[in-house]
């Protein structure tokens, strides 16, 4: 970047307080922050060096300079606050989903290109180092098994949440297939149940791999991670750590198969402790993957080849999200 990037943060609850913390590991400088309740405001507000504070975005001094601007409110408020920052020409980074559904997620990319800006979903998964290097590594070998599992205590106190909670995690897996093959999502049909609220699993095959999306709100112990089998091996992501480690694929012997619980269990310890020390001196405390994929966006204020991710992965993931809660929903 050749200036350092001006950001709005529209929304002063978890996300967007994790968001201006992501803004200045990044490079960049919280100048405003927005949200309905004044307190919370101005609370992130002083926390990001005094920046301007709005209980509204049109209630921002027009004075005010914002280069980019992230949208960390509820679901049903993101199609407003991306109006608003296209409004005043700013490029948007938004949490997912982006919009309610694909028709709405089209609408608002059209309207950004209109308006010659963009608009990037937080699909932060795919960038989080393990993660890339385990689907760079798939992309190199003959995959045969995709398998997505997030257990989530996001609906603990609000059991009437479960079902929400569940469809706003399902961008994660879904982004993270379309990563390791862009056309995967446009040719899958997808088989569905869902026994309880909260609780959805998703099955397809794309190409000759299988593909399983498995999302519970109640069983536990949480986790959140993919594994990826092909003939050479495996690849174990942990995705609430942004680590991933490799177990080779030995030829199955009564020793291998003994030593097997020990080996993999040395292996996740190992990678987990490298991890650990990384992260600690990256301060990324939490949110892995978060950090760079805004790093990318803001040099992508200089330089448009630099966006996190094209328009095309937005919509296909939006597209297939859109299949499966439909036959969730019936199912």
């Amino acid at each position: 970047m050749t200036r350092t990037p001006r950001a709005a943060i529209v929304g002063a609850g978890l996300m967007g307080r994790w968001h201006a913390h992501a803004c200045r590991r990044a490079g960049g400088q919280v100048v405003a922050v927005v949200d309905i309740e004044s307190a919370a405001a101005q609370r992130l507000a002083r926390a990001c060096g005094g920046a301007t504070h709005a209980v509204s975005f049109g209630a921002l001094p027009a004075t005010t300079r914002i280069d980019i601007v992230h949208v960390c409110t509820p679901d049903e408020t993101h199609v407003g606050a991306i109006g608003d920052a296209l409004a005043r020409g700013c490029p948007v980074i938004v949490e997912k989903p982006l919009a309610p559904d694909a028709a709405a997620t089209e609408a608002v990319i059209l309207a950004a290109r209109q308006a010659g800006l963009w608009v990037v979903p937080v699909h932060q998964a795919v960038y989080q180092d393990g993660a890339r290097a385990a689907l760079g590594w798939a992309r190199e070998r003959r995959l045969r098994v995709f398998d997505y599992r997030a257990c989530s205590a996001g609906a603990d106190g609000a059991p009437d949440r479960a079902a929400a909670i569940a469809a706003e995690i399902l961008p994660h897996p879904l982004s993270l297939l379309q990563a390791w093959s862009p056309e995967a999502l446009d040719r899958t049909a997808w088989d569905v149940r869902r026994p309880a609220p909260g609780e959805l699993m998703a099955t397809t095959v794309a190409g000759d791999v299988l593909v399983r999306l498995l999302i519970s709100m109640h069983a536990r112990p949480t986790r959140h991670d993919l594994t990826l089998l092909a003939d050479e091996g495996s690849m174990v992501v942990d995705l609430f750590h942004g680590f991933a480690w490799r177990e080779p694929g030995v030829r199955p012997t009564r020793l291998s198969k003994m030593a097997r619980p020990f080996t993999t269990a040395a292996l996740g310890a190992g990678h987990a402790a490298v991890n650990l020390a990384r992260r600690a001196l990256t301060r990324e405390p939490a949110y892995p993957g978060l950090t760079a994929l805004v790093a990318a966006a803001y040099r992508a204020l200089d330089d448009p080849r630099e966006r996190p991710l094209s328009d095309a992965h937005t919509v296909a993931v939006a597209r297939a999200r859109d299949a499966i809660l439909r036959q969730a929903s019936v199912g």
